[in-house]
């Protein structure tokens, strides 16, 4: 455990994890417990095994059928001439049971983030009451949404349904969140039981922990309902009082994953008496998951499995670490250099994967040791990593900046990736100046000899296939060839070639490793995204559009006030809420008022992105420290200080961004021609350059 998160990361460390919190006791030895519940805990044990091992492989088919459909669309499409009708269909409901299967898996090996800050702190009786307030709303949520979600796989609806040109039973869709919600139940049972086992075989000290958890988490939940009751009381908005909930579970340590489903669930149906927002309809929140998830038809969003495929396979295959020779062998001799080595290496990743974690999954393992190595105090290079990779999800290939476009009508998603673009280019700069200061104070670090040209050369040459990727998706896109569905499909064929029969690095043998783990963490961003859904529906249907808008029109008529209060807003929403889910809660109620002050809707776009992306860094629960603190060993108490900083300088990009206008900050989006002729350029130049050095290397051989 480190600081505040209690993790197990998988074997690319995307994602950040948790074991079983739901009891979660140190376990002595268990033979003092019954032989009978011994027993029942080991069968449960076995079949949670075997329930995830076929759910991996039903993943894994999902994977091939959703990502498979998509590529072959391009296939037939611009290479054929010609296109199946209704495949999109078959690839949405894939893409159901990828998620659903996804989050399964996820919960049977512990790769859910679960904030601990304060159920591992104060004294024992606290910390059994905050685990049992946790442990109780969770089984309450797994037993109702297994409850209502099979009420919905057998509902006449259901039933009867069919997709519009394949004419696929909706049942086949419906029933993936049915087995999903009986899956998860299933490995919490398991977990659980060995809890029991455990708390058991403690004896007197097991139930005297049992007391203190009832009545604690008793306590716990009578001062919440105590809290939320008198907000209502008060007249105030019922978003506020959701609002304490949601923090409230947060902090006692619900998996993430979760807890919108619950807040969701709780504003139509209310919960022990409090009503927020009624609404009849028991299917609603479930209905409403599944649709924005595939049900009601193929949605862009299949991208972020295309993404992660392709980011594992980077991972996994090596292709990240010769990224990372070129930038060391570019700016690593400089004074400090490894910490330029990860602003340099996180704009390339950042083309490639679209997301933070990732970025700092990848880098952190590799660039921390390396800065160690070269002088730098461990919690710097923690920071430096952390700050670094919050370019992902605001550079060229970001699934912020599609889902934006998704969500919001009137702005183009071609102009969003490339708005990215310069957003990313001032935090690279700023963030190197950072690095320089630093560097300057430390004063202890030497410069190193330059590698040389024909390094840097053979380097890049090696890295140039893997900066193709990220060409096809963006050049894709802003040539209107491909959707961005299609552009990641096309991207991760290009990934899979490479690293198959170009590098040879990995072989048909990993294929299943890769799609679980990318399968897995497209479930776990896809359920933030479907959940988030309930609660956004359930403000649309009540007016809250029109109170905020009412809201912030009448606090100023003053655009430069209007962001200032964006901004603030937003970036108290992203300390709580994850930047997928968040956007999709506040950007169709944002974007509409911000057309009332005239602000170009791609500006608009890229202030709201990078807002919500600068909650992955901030003290104290962003999640991206909490994933560099578990990776490099430094304490997220330490790491949140240390990280302030490049806090602070990516605030100052923030306003720039927000401030500067828009001619300035669009400057790519207005010349897009001019935009797409120095990426082909660059692109060239640096071809030509890696071929005659490669060519000259192996005359140089075959003369020597």
């Amino acid at each position: 455990m480190s600081g505040g998160v209690w993790r197990t990361p998988h074997a690319t460390g995307i994602i950040p994890a948790v074991g079983s919190h739901v009891l979660d006791p140190p376990v002595p030895s268990a033979s003092a417990a019954p032989a009978g519940l011994r027993r029942i805990a080991d069968w449960l044990t076995h079949l949670s095994d075997a329930v995830a091992a076929i759910t991996r492989v039903v993943m894994i088919v999902a994977v091939v059928i959703c990502a498979g459909v998509v590529a072959l669309t391009v296939f037939t499409r611009y290479v054929l001439g010609f296109t199946f009708t209704g495949v999109d269909e078959l690839a949405a409901y894939a893409f159901l049971w990828v998620i659903w299967m996804g989050v399964s898996l996820a919960v049977r090996a512990g790769e859910v983030t679960v904030i601990t800050i304060f159920r591992d702190r104060g004294p024992a009786w606290f910390r059994a009451g905050v685990r049992t307030f946790s442990g109780v709303s969770l089984v309450l949520l797994l037993a109702y949404c297994v409850w209502r979600s099979i009420q919905y796989a057998v509902a006449r609806e259901t039933l009867v349904g069919t997709s519009s040109l394949l004419s696929i039973p909706q049942f086949y869709g419906v029933v993936s969140m049915t087995l999903g919600y009986l899956f998860i139940s299933l490995h919490y049972l398991a977990q659980g039981a060995r809890g029991v086992v455990a708390l058991v075989a403690r004896g007197r000290d097991g139930l005297r922990s049992v007391a203190h958890g009832a009545v604690g988490g008793a306590a716990i939940a009578l001062i919440v309902w105590l809290a939320i009751w008198g907000i209502l009381q008060t007249g105030a908005a019922p978003l506020i009082a959701l609002g304490v909930l949601f923090v409230a579970l947060t902090l006692a340590g619900n998996p993430i994953i979760f807890m919108l489903s619950i807040v969701g669930i709780v504003s139509v149906h209310g919960i022990a008496g409090l009503h927020f927002y009624p609404s009849p309809d028991v299917l609603f929140p479930f209905r409403t998951t599944q649709s924005v998830m595939g049900l009601a038809g193929f949605s862009e969003l299949t991208v972020v499995l295309m993404f992660l495929v392709v980011a594992e396979v980077m991972n996994t295959s090596g292709m990240s670490d010769r990224l990372i020779t070129f930038a060391a062998s570019c700016v690593g001799h400089l004074r400090g250099g490894m910490a330029y080595v990860c602003q340099l290496t996180s704009a390339f990743v950042s083309g490639v994967s679209g997301s933070a974690q990732a970025d700092a999954a990848i880098m952190t393992p590799l660039l921390v040791p390396a800065m160690v190595k070269e002088g730098y105090p461990k919690d710097v290079a923690a920071a430096v990593v952390a700050g670094a990779s919050i370019k992902g999800p605001i550079g060229p290939i970001s699934v912020m900046f599609i889902a934006y476009g998704v969500l919001v009508a009137n702005v183009s998603i071609a102009n969003l990736l490339l708005s990215g673009i310069m957003a990313e280019t001032l935090l690279l700069l700023f963030q190197a100046a950072t690095v320089y200061i630093v560097v300057r104070r430390l004063g202890f670090m030497k410069k190193r000899k330059f590698v040389g040209m024909r390094t840097v050369a053979r380097t890049g040459w090696a890295a140039l296939p893997v900066v193709l990727v990220p060409v096809i998706i963006l050049g894709g896109i802003l040539k209107g060839v491909f959707t961005p569905s299609e552009s990641g499909a096309a991207a991760m064929v290009v990934a899979l070639l490479l690293a198959m029969f170009w590098y040879g690095s990995i072989s048909p043998r990993d294929l299943p490793r890769i799609l679980t783990f990318a399968g897995i963490e497209t479930g776990i961003v896809m359920l933030l995204v479907g959940d988030s859904a309930i609660l956004a529906r359930v403000l649309q249907n009540n007016g809250f559009g029109t109170q905020l808008s009412d809201f912030l029109l009448g606090l100023t008529d003053n655009k430069y006030v209007f962001l200032f209060a964006i901004n603030i807003l937003l970036l108290l929403v992203g300390v709580f809420v994850e930047p997928l889910p968040a956007l999709f809660i506040f950007a169709p109620f944002l974007a509409p008022i911000a057309d009332h002050f005239a602000i170009d809707p791609t500006h608009f776009g890229l202030i709201v992105v990078f807002n919500l992306v600068l909650a992955l860094i901030h003290p104290p629960i962003g999640l991206v420290l909490f994933l560099v603190s578990g990776l490099s060993k430094v304490s997220v108490e330490r790491l949140s200080i240390v990280i302030l900083p490049w806090l602070g300088v990516s605030l100052v990009v923030l306003f720039l961004v927000t401030y500067l206008p828009s001619n300035i900050v669009l400057v790519l989006v207005h010349h897009q021609s001019i935009a797409g002729k120095m990426l082909l350029i660059v692109v060239g130049a640096a071809a030509v350059v890696g071929a005659l050095a490669a060519l000259r290397n192996r005359l140089t051989r075959s003369t020597g």
